[in-house]
C-alpha cells in the first residue's frame, strides 16, 4: 500500500513539472547588419500563462528601444498551442560582434538562461556605412563658470558636431540632467558654423540655456543626449527612402561648484539680486504743483538673476504722496520700474537719494547703490490763495428777541459741541492706530521671513509637488512610462527636498525615511511610501511598461500621502 502511494506521489509531481514548464527561444534576425541598420531581438514563450516582459542585459556598443508584444494561438491534432513573442529594436553604436547575455529568464519557479549573438560589419569608411559613430557624430556640454553663488545665472552650451553628409533631425534629446535645485533649462539654438577637427571638416550647432541654483553644493552635469541621424533606407520600405535611427553620446562629466550667499554684512533691504548691476533714477517733470503726478523711473542694468530684482523702495517722508506699486518693465539686459508720486507741498525741493542693494559676484561681497537727489521746483497753486480769501469772509446771526439762554442750556450745548467733536475719533484713531500697528508688524514679519530660507522652501514643497502630479496624470494619459515615473520622482524629490530644506545631492530615500522616523506620519502611511520609492526607481529604468491599474494606484498612493505628510510635523 505505500509503494502505491509513493508511486502516485511520483507521478503527481511528474504531471505538475509538464504542467509548469516553458519552452524559451531568444532570437536575433538579422544576426548580422551594418551600421547604418537595425535588428530585431524577440523573445518567444510557448507553453506558459503569466509571462512577463524580459529585462534584457545592457550590451556596451548597442543600444535597445522599445519593447512590444504579441501573442499567438494554434490547434494542432486537437491540442492547443499559446506563445507569447517580445520584441525590442537594436541599434549598433559600433562595429564588432556582440553576445547578449546570458541571462536569467524566470516564470513562477523556472528558470531558463538564454543567449543570442550580433555582427555588426562596416563596408567602407564613409558617412552612409560608417566603422564608429563617434568618428562621425559627437556632442560636448561646457558650462560658462565652474564656481557660482547660489542664484547666480550662468550658461551651459551642448555643441553637436556632425561630419559633412551626416544628416541630422534637429529633435536631439537630453537625459539625466539634474532634476532638482536648477531652474527650468529652456535651450535655444544659439549658432550653426563650421569646424576643422584633425583635418576633417564639422557641421557645428550650439544650443544654450541659462542656469540658477536654489540651494548650495556640486551640481554635475552628465547627461546622455540622444542624437536623430537621417540615413538612406539600406532595405526597400513603404515609409520611404530614408530611415531615422538614434545614436546615443554619453558626454564628459561637468562640475559646476555652487556657494551659499554670505551673511556678513547683508543690507537689510537685499531682496536676493546676484549679478553685476547698474543703477540710476530720474523723475518726471521736475517743474510740478502740490498734488500733481510725478513719474519717478528707477533703472538698474547689467547682467544677472533679474527676476529677483526687486523696486527699490522710496525713502519713507511725509513729503511725498505715493500713487500705487511700482510698475516693471523687463528687457534683455535690465529691468525698469516706475511708481508715481506727487509733492505734498511747495516746500519740496528734492526726491532724496534712492538705494538698490545686491551681492556683487565680481567683488564677491554685498554692494548698495544709492542715486543723487533729485531736484525739484514745485510751486503752489492758484486754488490755495482762492481758499485763503474765502477765509477772511463772516456769517451775520440774525437778531432773535425774546430769547434768554440759561447757564444750564449754555453747559448742555457745550457738552453736545464736544461730544459731536470727539465722536468720530472715539473708532477713527483706535482703527488708524490698530491698523497701524498690524502692517509694521505685517512687514516686518514679511521680510524675516523672506531671509529665512528653510520657511520658504516649506511653502514651496505642496506647490512644486502638485506640479510635478500633474505632470504625471498627463504622462500616464498619453501612456508615457519614462515621463510617468520622472514625473513622480520629481513629486518625490521636490516635495521632500523642500519640506527638509536638503541640498540637491541629498534627496534620497534613507534621508527622507530617517527624518520621517521623528515625525508624526502612521506606520501605514510609511510603509506604502518605502515600497513606491523602489517601484519608482524600478520603473525609471525598466523598459517593460507596466499596467494602467499599477500606475493609477502609484499616482493615488503617493497623492495620499503627500496630503499626510501636510498634516504632521517633521522635528
Amino acid at each position: 500500500m505505500k509503494t502505491i502511494h509513493s508511486n502516485y506521489l511520483i507521478l503527481a509531481t511528474l504531471l505538475a513539472t509538464h504542467v509548469f514548464a516553458f519552452d524559451a527561444k531568444l532570437t536575433v534576425n538579422p544576426p548580422v547588419i551594418s551600421m547604418n541598420e537595425s535588428a530585431e531581438l524577440t523573445l518567444e514563450i510557448r507553453g506558459a500563462k503569466g509571462a512577463n516582459a524580459p529585462r534584457f542585459p545592457n550590451v556596451n556598443g548597442l543600444q535597445f528601444a522599445g519593447t512590444g508584444k504579441s501573442s499567438q494561438m494554434n490547434i494542432i491534432n486537437g491540442k492547443m498551442d499559446r506563445s507569447v513573442s517580445f520584441t525590442t529594436t537594436i541599434y549598433p553604436q559600433r562595429t564588432g560582434e556582440f553576445s547578449i547575455g546570458p541571462f536569467a529568464y524566470t516564470i513562477g519557479k523556472e528558470t531558463q538562461t538564454l543567449q543570442a549573438h550580433l555582427k555588426v560589419v562596416g563596408t567602407s569608411d564613409d558617412a552612409a556605412n560608417p566603422q564608429s559613430w563617434s568618428d562621425l557624430v559627437f556632442a560636448k556640454l561646457q558650462t560658462s563658470k565652474h564656481e557660482a553663488y547660489v542664484q547666480e545665472p550662468f550658461e551651459l552650451t551642448l555643441s553637436i558636431y556632425s561630419r559633412q553628409g551626416v544628416q541630422i533631425d534637429r529633435n536631439i534629446g537630453l537625459q539625466n540632467m539634474p532634476e532638482t535645485g536648477i531652474s527650468e533649462l529652456k535651450w535655444t539654438q544659439h549658432s550653426q558654423t563650421r569646424e576643422p577637427i584633425n583635418g576633417t571638416v564639422f557641421d557645428v550647432t550650439r544650443y544654450k540655456t541659462t542656469v540658477r541654483t536654489m540651494g548650495s553644493g556640486r551640481f554635475e552635469f552628465e547627461p546622455t543626449v540622444t542624437i536623430p541621424v537621417v540615413l538612406p533606407n539600406q532595405r526597400r520600405s513603404f515609409f520611404g527612402q530614408y530611415q531615422t535611427r538614434p545614436v546615443e553620446i554619453q558626454l564628459k562629466k561637468t562640475t559646476v561648484s555652487v556657494q551659499p550667499l554670505p551673511t556678513l554684512g547683508k543690507p537689510a533691504d537685499f531682496s536676493g539680486a546676484v549679478g553685476n548691476f547698474q543703477f540710476q533714477a530720474t523723475a518726471d517733470p521736475r517743474k510740478a504743483q502740490p498734488g500733481d503726478p510725478i513719474t519717478v523711473t528707477m533703472t538698474v542694468i547689467g547682467s544677472g538673476n533679474f527676476d529677483r530684482v526687486l523696486p527699490p523702495e522710496l525713502p519713507e517722508t511725509s513729503a511725498f504722496r505715493l500713487f500705487g506699486d511700482a510698475v516693471r518693465h523687463a528687457g534683455n539686459n535690465g529691468v525698469r520700474f516706475e511708481q508715481v508720486i506727487s509733492a505734498t507741498s511747495a516746500s519740496v525741493s528734492n526726491i532724496p537719494p534712492i538705494a538698490f542693494s545686491f551681492f556683487d559676484t565680481k567683488r564677491k561681497t554685498y554692494r548698495t547703490l544709492t542715486s543723487r537727489p533729485i531736484p525739484l521746483e514745485i510751486t503752489a497753486s492758484s486754488a490755495e490763495t482762492a481758499q485763503l480769501f474765502a477765509s477772511n469772509e463772516t456769517v451775520i446771526q440774525p437778531d432773535l428777541p425774546f430769547v434768554v439762554e440759561s447757564d444750564v442750556q449754555r453747559a448742555v450745548g457745550f457738552m453736545t459741541l464736544a461730544w459731536q467733536s470727539v465722536r468720530p475719533w472715539l473708532w477713527t484713531l483706535p482703527t488708524a492706530v490698530g491698523l497701524g500697528l498690524f502692517l509694521f508688524f505685517a512687514k516686518k514679519l514679511y521680510h524675516w521671513r523672506r531671509k529665512d530660507t528653510a520657511w520658504m522652501r516649506r511653502q514651496k514643497a505642496p506647490k512644486a509637488a502638485r506640479k510635478a502630479l500633474k505632470q504625471a496624470t498627463l504622462a500616464r494619459k498619453n501612456e508615457d512610462t519614462p515621463a510617468f515615473y520622472n514625473a513622480l520622482w520629481n513629486a518625490l524629490a521636490e516635495y521632500f527636498g523642500n519640506r527638509l530644506n536638503l541640498a540637491p545631492g541629498e534627496i534620497s530615500a534613507p534621508v527622507v525615511f530617517q527624518a520621517l522616523e521623528n515625525s508624526t506620519l502612521s506606520v501605514e502611511t510609511l510603509e506604502p511610501l518605502k515600497a513606491l520609492f523602489d517601484q519608482i526607481d524600478a520603473g525609471r529604468y525598466s523598459p517593460v511598461p507596466p499596467s494602467s491599474e499599477k500606475t493609477e494606484q502609484q499616482l493615488l498612493i503617493l497623492t495620499q500621502t503627500l496630503k499626510q505628510c501636510e498634516k504632521c510635523k517633521f522635528q
